[in-house]
């Protein structure tokens, strides 16, 4: 489990040192005795502390990224919080750390050899919000409702499938070795619905499920789940407010009522500082951290990274399909300097995998530019005085203005020779390009969909979908890129895993057609009286089940 450090202003931080996950998944057993993420009351220094009363209201504020409450359709931020404080999955992780799978609906489980049949044991006396009990039915149901559903949030359990061969158990098989699963399980989209309750509301986990199930209206409106707390009203536009499950069979939460706003990021700063309640705020980052007020706690953790895209398609672009000019590009890059302008959360990129996940490069691989490397590299290109535009989306994304990223860059690489011009669009217009796969260069930041590191082999592996849109086949890649990701692919262990993903990026530091440029942070940010107000990468933000008042 990654460490935490005290900084000023209350802050905490996870370490930035990579963590092999601690469960060694194969041939093993997982056990624990409840929840993992405690919701009592804590001390100032994180222990418990039941001076605290009960009760209340948590107003937590959030830029709404939301379409609808469904588990097995979410997908969005803000959905993701809300859910996974009324809904229960078979495993958790404790606080921000995502490296190691967690026991909750499950008391247990157990992983073959290849890593493709894992059998959980599920818990007795746990009961929905109707009051009835939780079932190895109702896990089958929603797993396999999600893998059907085949919306946005199915894709994280492709190749999945779940099966009850007797009461109280229940194996998922994988197609594919994948050793990632339990991991996988965690995310809110993998929630447990009552089964009967949803299957009268119009849901459905048969194949056709796409075209048939009708149950989101019904879950925009109730919940059905067995988590701590319960919806009581859902405006996409405004407000989601939650209410204590009275039936929660685990410890009852802190809060009696929390308040999800929809605030725009810019006046979250200035709500946070005058709140005179419980109060946090999620879309505070980068630079808008800077004069936060010193009693205000900061909960960060590095999850997303910012990164180069050079299309590999001659019929594209002669000059960024040429590989000695994107190894020129990489090392024209003053990373430590582009890292400043992302904040003081923010460092240098050593690959693809920001410092959250397990498979994370270490430190010390950190890329620093080389111009007289970058003027190497450009004279074996064989172009002279390269001149490319660089696409990005003209947003402010966590708290940094894409613009200024994207300049510090054009002068970078015009130490090195390189002209770069700048083609700033509208975030639809980028994503329209994007996808239709011929912009020569542009640049972008990147979250994984779940926190597993391989997830960005299924996308930018010569071959997959991002690679795709990127021109970077299998026919272009080099024998050494391919081979990486493949055994990627083929780890049936976690440790195996970890270690294949590092090597990944480092071919891909020579190889790829992607420059990782810098790791920035998610944040909470908090009044000083709440504890366990810890942001996480799981995807849902922060565990609102886990805050308390000190």
């Amino acid at each position: 489990m990654r460490g935490l450090t005290s900084r000023p202003r209350a802050r905490l931080a996870l370490a930035a040192a990579a963590a092999a996950a601690a469960l060694t998944l194969a041939g093993c057993t997982a056990s624990g005795s409840g929840p993992a993420a405690s919701s009592a009351p804590a001390s100032t220094d994180g222990s418990a502390d039941q001076g605290a009363a009960r009760g209340g209201t948590l107003t937590v504020a959030n830029s709404f990224v939301v379409k609808n409450l469904d588990p097995g359709q979410i997908y969005e931020a803000t959905g993701l919080t809300a859910v996974r404080g009324m809904y229960e999955t078979l495993v958790t992780f404790e606080g921000g750390d995502v490296t190691n799978p967690l026991p909750l609906v499950a008391e247990g489980w157990e992983v073959n050899e290849d890593a493709t049949e894992f059998t959980f044991t599920i818990r007795d006396g746990i009961t929905f919000s109707d009051g009835s009990e939780l079932t190895a039915d109702d896990v089958v149901f929603s797993i396999n409702r999600l893998v059907n559903l085949k919306g946005s949030a199915s894709v994280i359990v492709a190749g999945l499938s779940a099966a009850s061969p007797e009461p109280g158990v229940v194996v998922i098989s994988s197609e594919i070795p994948n050793p990632a699963v339990p991991t996988i399980l965690a995310m809110p989209a993998t929630s447990i619905v009552n089964a009967d309750v949803a299957r009268e509301n119009g849901a459905t986990d048969a194949d056709d499920a796409a075209e048939t199930d009708s149950a989101i209206s019904f879950f925009d409106k109730t919940s059905a789940g067995s988590g701590p707390y319960k919806l009581e009203s859902f405006d996409p536009a405004s407000e989601i407010v939650l209410t204590v499950n009275e039936n929660y069979w685990g410890e009852q939460p802190f809060y009696d009522r929390i308040v999800i706003q929809n605030v725009e990021a810019q006046n979250q700063k200035m709500s946070v500082e005058r709140a005179t309640g419980d109060y946090v705020a999620l879309d505070i980052a980068g630079r808008m951290l800077d004069g936060l007020k010193d009693d205000l706690q900061v909960s960060s953790n590095q999850d997303t990274f910012y990164f180069l895209t050079l299309h590999q398609d001659p019929e594209v672009s002669e000059i960024t399909s040429n590989i000695e000019f994107v190894r020129a590009l990489r090392a024209s890059i003053d990373y430590v300097g582009l890292a400043e302008l992302f904040g003081e959360d923010a460092r240098p990129a050593a690959g693809l995998v920001p410092t959250a996940f397990a498979g994370t490069l270490p430190e010390s691989e950190a890329k620093a530019q080389d111009l007289d490397a970058a003027k190497q590299h450009l004279e074996a290109s064989g172009l002279t005085d390269p001149q490319v535009s660089l696409m990005f989306p003209a947003i402010t994304y966590k708290g940094v203005d894409l613009a200024t990223i994207a300049t510090k860059v054009q002068n970078d690489a015009a130490q090195a020779g390189i002209t770069v011009e700048l083609d700033p669009q509208p975030i639809a217009s980028f994503l329209d390009a994007q996808t239709a796969g011929k912009v020569p260069f542009r640049f972008s930041p990147q979250s994984l969909n779940y926190p597993v590191a391989s997830s960005l082999v299924n996308n930018f592996h010569p071959g997959q979908p991002s690679a795709i849109r990127t021109g970077w086949t299998l026919e272009n890649a080099t024998p050494e890129a391919i081979a990486a990701g493949d055994r990627v692919l083929a780890a049936t262990e976690a440790a195996e895993l970890d270690a294949a993903m590092q090597d990944w990026q480092r071919v891909l530091e020579t190889d790829g057609p992607y420059i990782p440029l810098a790791y920035n942070s998610g944040v909470v940010v908090a009044t000083p009286d709440l504890a366990n107000a810890e942001y996480s990468p799981a995807g849902w933000q922060i565990d609102l089940r886990a805050v308390a008042r000190r």
